[in-house]
């Protein structure tokens, strides 16, 4: 998925016998790559996807590292805490349904740490405040990039994490308002297609700005004629 669109640029079907650990380099072949920044979640942070990505296909990436790779996440977890301060190297604000969202990083040199090509280790602290400022919830995750000091800048890779749970929302509104989740459909193409087509409507939305995608699905589905006015022919 795009950051800044939102859109879903590439897909592939997980073979039965495996997981999406294995399948990086198949679904990131067909795209161009170049001048890029992949990012993904803790599940990905793997010996060989950092390799493919920025060793073979001259990318750059921006992982998490969590307790899937426990001495990993110990090793960025101590650079931080070695190199830097109580206060962040910076710090976003965003408000919205109802809530305010403060988004923290902490960013140091990633020397001495046993991952290809890591160039800065991190570590982001997400605290969600209620309209009083009591404090909802805390989330603390680390991550390692190939981006130097000059690429890299803390807003840069704050910004680039907070695009990244773009996915989350993605994956929300196919698991809400196009159900699913409720979905039993298991076997052959199905599933495959289906989750295709949920993609490519959700993404037509987008790029014709769309912001509140299930409030518009609603309206769709109360008539339908209503997605020529939002989607040129």
């Amino acid at each position: 998925m795009l950051h800044r669109d939102g859109v879903v640029i590439a897909q592939h079907r997980v073979p039965d016998e495996t997981n999406e650990i294995t399948q990086v380099r198949e679904l990131l072949d067909p795209v161009g790559l170049a001048r890029t920044v992949i990012t993904a979640d803790a599940a990905h942070a793997q010996d060989d996807t950092a390799e493919y990505i920025a060793g073979e296909r001259g990318a750059d990436y921006l992982l998490m590292v969590k307790g899937n790779r426990p001495a990993l996440q110990r090793a960025v977890f101590d650079k931080i805490s070695a190199a830097c301060g109580t206060e962040p190297d910076h710090a976003a604000i965003q408000y919205g349904h109802g809530r305010t969202v403060r988004r923290s990083i902490w960013v140091a040199g990633a020397e001495g740490i046993d991952f290809p090509h890591a160039a800065q280790g991190l570590r982001i602290r997400r605290d969600t405040l209620d309209r009083d400022g009591s404090l909802l919830a805390k989330e603390i995750v680390h991550g390692l990039t190939t981006l130097d000091t000059v690429r890299g800048t803390p807003e840069t890779l704050n910004s680039l994490a907070r695009g990244h749970w773009g996915i989350e929302s993605l994956h929300w509104i196919r698991d809400t308002a196009r159900a699913e989740d409720a979905n039993t459909g298991y076997a052959g193409n199905g599933p495959q297609v289906m989750a295709t087509l949920r993609n490519i409507a959700i993404s037509l939305l987008r790029l014709a700005g769309i912001t509140q995608i299930t409030r518009t699905l609603q309206a769709i589905s109360r008539n339908p004629a209503r997605v020529l006015d939002l989607i040129p022919l």
